[in-house]
């Protein structure tokens, strides 16, 4: 059986078994399908991803919400050398399958809504177990909701892959906090404030992901006498991270549509900060149409970590990397950049338990500091198509 085929017998059974699980109790069920297809421009990476989501209740004040997914991932990325004619150099040849699954219970009690939620992601180089739990009160006939949570997840990585760091398999460990406040301002507004603080430590460091070095050989013409050789990356072994989201709605009756904005500031402790802009208007046109236009920007700082390659730094590299010392990479994805995504859904809704939604999004990324080649900055197309039944 081909990959294809395997990763669809999947998602399948994944499917059934959770019509099954929601079939199983009475009230109102929801079974969610979805096909994702990312496929970045000049075949390099591509990502078909498969999701069943099934969310039934049990009893009068608990619900169960089951998230099954895989992946399957193939093509090549950047691997910290300079961009050169042969690909063989500069991209690192990549071909797994993820799969992932999340679940969900969530209870009311008196004034609060509360969640405890797991998930295990399980792919051939990484295994990681999430927890989560986060408590609601509503306020104010419940136009004012206040929310706080704590999510912690312990992942096992594999070092061993071909340049890294060969150390077996590591740890990483990520304790999060976040505080939040959801306000319904009239009729047709509503905000929504959110504010986190995480602190990763361990193994934070990518094994496919490596920094490069001109290195004398012996006397005699420069061309001859230098190689350029790649090292492990070496990142700290500890950061802390900061977020603030924002987020507003906003429906014009007379328009028949609705405009939700969004801003998230994201930064560490290492210098790399982001700042992300989202827009998206829902235009419903007649009863069963609504057509969603989408736009994303994204602008980022540099980690204070990041080098193109270690030449005239005067940094010594080793060859296993503890996350100590002077740290170094030459990933791309924490140089100075910026993305750009536009796209378009149509969500149709045949019925009212029923409905059907397809997109396309047009995904641009370019490097910003002048240093880096702008080959290794992906563009992608981005295809999804879902369907969500209610019974």
């Amino acid at each position: 059986m081909t990959l294809l085929g395997a990763v669809n017998l999947r998602s399948v059974l994944v499917s059934f078994l959770l019509l099954f699980l929601v079939g199983r109790s009475s009230g109102q069920k929801a079974l969610r399908l979805k096909y994702q297809d990312w496929v970045e421009d000049d075949d390099r990476i591509r990502v078909r991803s498969w999701y069943a989501n099934a969310e039934t209740p049990l009893g009068e004040n608990w619900s169960l919400d089951v998230l099954g997914m895989v992946d399957s991932i193939s093509g090549a990325t950047p691997n910290g050398m300079p961009p050169s004619a042969n690909s063989a150099l500069w991209l690192a040849r990549i071909e797994e399958e993820r799969r992932a699954g999340v679940v969900t219970l969530s209870g009311k009690r008196d004034e609060y809504d509360f969640s405890f939620e797991f998930g295990l992601s399980d792919e051939p180089d990484y295994l990681s177990r999430s927890y989560a739990v986060r408590a609601y009160r509503g306020l104010a006939e419940d136009t004012l909701t206040l929310h706080a949570g704590f999510s912690f997840t312990d992942d096992d990585v594999d070092s061993d892959v071909p340049g890294g760091p060969g150390l077996g398999w590591l740890s990483k460990r990520t304790p999060e906090f976040i505080l939040g406040v959801y306000r319904i301002l009239d009729a047709k507004s509503k905000i929504a404030i959110n504010l986190s603080y995480g602190l990763p430590e361990g193994y934070l460091s990518d094994p496919y992901k490596q920094v490069g070095r001109t290195t004398v050989l012996f006397a005699g013409e420069p061309e001859e006498r230098e190689a350029f050789f790649l090292y492990p990356e070496n990142r700290p072994d500890e950061r802390e991270t900061f977020t603030v989201y924002l987020e507003g709605t906003r429906y014009f009756e007379s328009l028949k549509g609705s405009v939700e904005a969004s801003y998230r500031y994201f930064a560490d402790d290492l210098e790399l900060s982001g700042h992300t802009f989202e827009m998206q208007w829902f235009q419903r046109i007649g009863e069963k149409i609504v057509l969603r236009p989408f736009y994303r920007h994204y602008l980022q700082q540099a980690a204070d970590f990041y080098l193109t390659s270690l030449d005239g730094t005067g940094i010594s590299p080793v060859l296993q990397p503890d996350g100590t010392g002077r740290f170094y990479s030459a990933d791309y994805r924490v140089s100075d950049l910026r993305t750009n995504t536009y796209g378009l859904k149509l969500a149709y809704f045949p019925r009212p338990d029923l409905s059907l939604d397809l997109s396309l999004d047009r995904y641009l990324m370019t490097g910003r500091d002048g240093l880096t080649s702008q080959e290794v900055y992906p563009d992608a197309e981005v295809l999804t198509v879902g369907i969500q039944w209610k019974f």
